[in-house]
Formats: C-alpha cells, structure tokens, sequence
C-alpha cells in the first residue's frame, strides 16, 4: 500500500497527515491524476492542530471535471461538517472541507494546462512523470493578508469565519480584524 503519510513528517499532527494520505490514496492509482503537491503551513513544517491540509493535484483529459462531478468523491472515513467547492476557472476546480474534529482540507485540482506556478514551501506527495520541476517559481507564496474575501459569496462565509477564528486562537487578532474589516467592506458593496 502506498503510505504516503509515513513521509510527510508530520508525527505530531496525525489528523491532518491522514487527510493527506486519504487525497493520496484515493487518486494516486488513477491515470489522470499526474501528481500531487502539499503547499501552505504543513509543507513549511509550521502547521499546529487546527492548520488546514492545503493540496494541488495537477490533472489531465478532463479529470478536474470528474471530481465536480458526484461520480468521484474521495471518502475521508470521517464526518463532514461544511463543504465548499467550485471552480477557480474552466481548468481548475476546488473542494474545501471542515470536519467536526477541526480539522480541514483544501483539494485544488488543475488541468495540466492551467497556468500555475508552485511557490515555497511545496512537499511533492507524488509526481508520477516529474512535471513539478516545470512548475516551480522564486515568487513567494501567497500570504493570508493578501487573500481575496468573499470569492464565493454566501456559501463561502463558514470557511472564511472558519479562518478568521484560526487565527484567532492563535492570536493572530490583527490578521483576523484586517480580514474581518474586507470582509465588511466587500459585504457592503455587495448591498
């Protein structure tokens, strides 16, 4: 069996590195799914107990459609208690889930041809024809100040006060206030 968890590193975090195995196992063996990348603060050996499992499963022929579809699900063995997902673009489909143990994962499948670079930290769970080298880039990742609000509108406010309350508990207040305030902004003009 392909056990991917055994080298993820992650000994102090259990939940999440069987989150992550449960992504592997379940797409590994198909033969769209070229490979799989953990990004975010797990990848970077900062993540704590309530950081999310952040993944990118590079695709081809069609798959990233496949799993919008509910012909394919990928089977957590835990109970779900809010689920989110959609499509970035026409190449790039997302699921957000968050369990009733707090714990939470974010699945990012792309087509091969959507334009899209891996910044640090990145961990490689499975490449199966070394496409990640071409994917790679100097440019820093991503930073939770610079996110985008309300990106899905009303269905998308759980995961987004879900956020705000991570940081929060780790007393990250500025970053969840600053969040919380464009969030506000963007509610408004939406009235």
């Amino acid at each position: 069996m392909f056990l991917i968890k055994d080298n993820l590193h992650l000994p102090h975090l259990p939940l999440q590195a069987a989150l992550i195995d449960s992504v592997c196992q379940s797409l590994v063996r198909e033969k769209d799914v070229l490979a799989a990348v953990l990004v975010g603060s797990l990848a970077g050996k900062r993540g704590d107990r309530i950081s999310d499992a952040d993944i990118v499963i590079f695709t081809t022929n069609g798959f990233h459609k496949k799993m919008a579809s509910t012909e394919y699900r990928i089977e957590f063995g835990k109970d779900i208690f809010y689920t989110i997902d959609g499509f970035h673009t026409p190449l790039a489909y997302f699921e957000k889930h968050i369990f009733y143990d707090f714990t939470s994962i974010e699945i990012h499948y792309l087509d091969l041809t959507e334009p899209f670079q891996l910044s640090n930290p990145y961990q490689v769970l499975f490449d199966k024809q070394s496409i990640i080298s071409s994917r790679l880039t100097e440019e820093p990742a991503p930073k939770h100040e610079d996110f985008e609000v309300y990106t899905v509108g009303d269905d998308g406010l759980i995961w987004e006060l879900f956020d705000c309350i991570k940081w929060l508990s780790r007393n990250d207040t500025e970053l969840a206030k600053q969040y919380l305030k464009k969030l506000a902004t963007k509610l408004e003009s939406e009235t």
